[in-house]
């Protein structure tokens, strides 16, 4: 997920689910969907310099939740915990 583009992040509250877009290293769209979310935090302080790209992903199981890191080529690192995490293939 290296310079991949982050477009955009999409919330419904109502079913507590997560989509984030991303355009991949060759331009084409990616959603990555994340259910019954129960945390997330997404800085935008920029700290590096803006920047629209993904410079690390992480993914942790444990045995309930999935804790997933996104590090931004801007230095913000967006973390999410939910209970699924629905990546492409």
């Amino acid at each position: 997920m290296h310079d991949w583009t982050l477009v955009s992040l999409i919330i419904d509250w109502e079913k507590s689910t997560l989509v984030i877009k991303f355009l991949n290293n060759n331009s084409l769209p990616v959603d990555i969907i994340f259910k019954s979310i129960r945390y997330i935090n997404i800085p935008k302080w920029d700290e590096w310099g803006e920047s629209v790209s993904v410079n690390k992903f992480n993914l942790k199981n444990d045995a309930t939740y999935k804790n997933i890191e996104i590090e931004m080529q801007s230095g913000d690192i967006i973390n999410i915990i939910a209970n699924d995490v629905i990546m492409p293939i």
